[in-house]
């Protein structure tokens, strides 16, 4: 199961980027702004009118100061740069180059430069130029084929970390094209030595061209197979329900635990959660996400939970750099591997002043059709 983008919100999408492309407007940024990429970031999950998204966001260079688009920020922290240009507009080197540059300047890793028609995602950290930067190019009237690429600068990949994974993926990709491309010549020979002893060497000199050919196929071969990048990059994605689609599953308790909003990488991570204190075993687990969410957002079905931890040297699956707080005592839960979704109608704190602050129990009934948090 992966999390997708809503594809009625692609088709939309989608829809209005083929009357857009009809109008008199697509000289316009302003219009494209409007019309297309503002309702892009939503698609992608970016609240427009909360502080996450920042218009004309500011840049110090040298003396002088520029614009940016736009800024988008995660628990108050600019995570991504997306520099607008108009419909018509080509997404050339100059304007590839200068986002970049802007992201360098602030520090910030990822960059989108795009005109409605196409969009450009890139690693500022990757390398010196477009080209080693680029992580992905996406033309959104090909949605939803390829809204696999898209989604990697979607709220929940930045929040997930997946968009670093696809990444380092891609750099490790392109550092073993490079090599491939470089040691052709030895790859020749290594097929020409397989190949005449099947042959035998009488046929030397066919044998020679061919293996050259068969050194520049595997180089360009893998090239081709790795990019774009390769719909693995959503594996770590979960699915989104409605809790009402939970009605189906057999009732039982539910045990729900309060996290800041960084603790939902760990869930993801290792589809596991701890460390708790809990006195019972329940069939089902459900995770309340502080500021700025401040909801319940994320269900699973237990698949077991330990019992009490003596020490770091007990617990499995878990890297040691994600468990130096850890407390003796502790139980780890662990979720039914495909189990773990999220809702598409989290159950909002109606008081955020009384958020929770331990695990509780309630019901698969009353988190399936409670109004508010505070009715679990």
């Amino acid at each position: 199961m992966s999390t997708k983008l809503p594809a009625d919100k692609m088709v939309k999408l989608v829809e209005n980027i083929k009357i857009f492309s009809q109008s008199d407007f697509v000289g316009s940024e302003a219009n494209t702004k409007k019309k297309i990429i503002e309702p892009l970031l939503e698609l992608l999950g970016w609240d427009l009118l909360s502080n996450e998204v920042q218009l004309e966001y500011p840049i110090h260079v040298g003396t002088s100061s520029v614009h940016v688009d736009y800024a988008i920020s995660l628990e108050g922290k600019p995570v991504i740069l997306v520099e607008a240009k108009a419909f018509d507009a080509a997404l050339s080197t100059e304007y590839a180059s200068q986002i970049i540059s802007y992201g360098r300047v602030e520090g910030i890793r990822w960059a989108v430069l795009t005109n409605g028609k196409s969009v450009k995602i890139f690693d500022t950290e990757a390398g010196r130029n477009e080209k080693e930067c680029l992580v992905a190019e996406i033309n959104l009237q090909n949605l939803p084929r390829n809204s696999i690429e898209l989604n990697l600068i979607s709220r929940e990949s930045i929040l997930t970390g997946e968009i670093e994974s696809a990444a380092i993926r891609l750099a490790a990709t392109r550092k073993a094209v490079n090599s491939l491309m470089q040691r052709k010549d030895e790859i020749a020979q290594e097929f020409k030595k397989t190949l005449l002893k099947i042959t035998g060497p009488e046929i030397e000199d066919r044998i020679e061209g061919i293996s050259r050919k068969l050194a520049e196929l595997a180089a360009r071969s893998f090239e081709k197979e790795s990019e774009p990048l390769p719909e693995q990059t959503a594996v770590k994605l979960i699915q989104i329900v409605a809790r009402s689609e939970l009605a189906v599953k057999p009732a039982g308790e539910v045990v729900l635990c309060p996290s800041k909003l960084e603790g939902v990488e760990f869930l993801k991570k290792y589809n596991a959660w701890g460390f708790v204190t809990m006195s019972r075993q329940v069939p089902y687990f459900a995770l309340y996400v502080g500021n700025p969410e401040s909801s319940v957002l994320y269900f699973g079905e237990v698949e077991s939970i330990t019992k009490p931890i003596a020490s770091k040297d007990d617990i499995q699956k878990i890297e040691e750099k994600d468990i130096e707080s850890f407390p003796s005592g502790k139980r780890a839960i662990h979720l039914k591997p495909g189990t773990l979704v999220k809702l598409a109608d989290p159950l909002p704190l109606k008081n955020k002043r009384i958020a929770p602050r331990g695990i509780r129990y309630t019901t698969l009934e009353k988190l399936i059709n409670a109004n508010y948090a505070e009715e679990l």
